[in-house]
């Protein structure tokens, strides 16, 4: 299987800088030892947002906010035994947004630690 490593944004500055001086794709492919495809990828991301910058994060956003899973080891630490269900239900009805109980297990199995 292939191994994905992301260039970093040095590196990446660079490349941009040589396509800018008028070096083809593949001299710039060669002189850095990748190839072409990532160096067209990084030139063509570069012209659509003018930067040579990878934006980081991504990904789904958090159901629940820092002060929600605060909310939610709380309960547990005051000794209310309930279960991950009941948390999720009644985290729901107090913040209008869905929380599935895997979510509350998760946190906290996150804050035992």
């Amino acid at each position: 299987m292939a191994r994905r490593n992301h260039l970093d944004d040095f590196t990446r500055g660079r490349m941009i800088g040589k396509l800018e001086e008028g070096q083809t794709v593949t001299s710039v492919a060669a002189e850095f030892g990748i190839n072409k495809s990532v160096v067209s990828r990084a030139w063509k991301a570069f012209q659509s947002t003018c930067t040579a910058v990878r934006k980081v994060g991504g990904g789904h956003p958090k159901t629940t906010t820092a002060g929600d899973d605060r909310c939610i080891i709380l309960q547990v630490k005051r000794g209310r035994r309930q279960s991950a269900s009941v948390i999720a239900q009644q985290l729901s009805t107090a913040t209008m947004r869905q929380v599935l109980r895997f979510t509350v297990a998760r946190r906290l199995h996150k804050g035992a630690s």
